[in-house]
């Protein structure tokens, strides 16, 4: 009798874990969950940034902040000091970024789109979805911590 419960139970976890979920924003800006997928005027929002393959010789929270959280860091030529820091910041903490220079018009309106700014001001650190402008330890900090990035160089 166990042994057929036993078996009834794992049929029925096995059925729900091969259930889709899905994820979607309505109208007035709410973020919904369900089974079923959405409406044909819900607004799918895609990840900005891809995240990049898993490291395997990362430690794990790291390989799970890298995957979740990808970080991002935007320079220009004309940013000499600022650049600097926060590239040197984020090398000493041992966070893996990709660093895209903004050179052109093109790229700067892009990335001013993207932030919803006036202006682009570099350097700027991208945090899966959040962002900082500027270089400005405090703030390059918290959304690394808030991210689950360790503080020291686990490396």
């Amino acid at each position: 009798m166990k042994a057929r419960l036993w078996c009834l139970l794992a049929l029925l976890l096995a059925g729900n874990a091969a259930a889709q979920s899905y994820r979607w924003v309505d109208a007035q800006g709410r973020t919904h969950y369900g089974d079923r997928p959405p409406p044909a005027a819900a607004q799918l929002r895609e990840r900005q940034t891809p995240a990049p393959a898993a490291d395997k010789t990362l430690p794990y929270a790291l390989r799970q902040a890298v995957a979740n959280y990808p970080v991002t860091l935007y320079v220009a030529a004309q940013c000499a000091e600022g650049c600097q820091e926060g590239r040197d910041y984020l090398k000493a903490r041992g966070v893996p970024f990709t660093e895209k220079p903004v050179a052109t018009r093109e790229e700067a309106a892009a990335l001013k789109q993207r932030l919803g700014a006036d202006e682009a001001v570099v350097p700027v650190l991208t945090v899966g979805t959040r962002h900082a402008k500027g270089w400005l330890r405090s703030d390059w900090q918290t959304l690394l911590d808030a991210a689950g990035y360790p503080r020291g160089n686990p490396r």
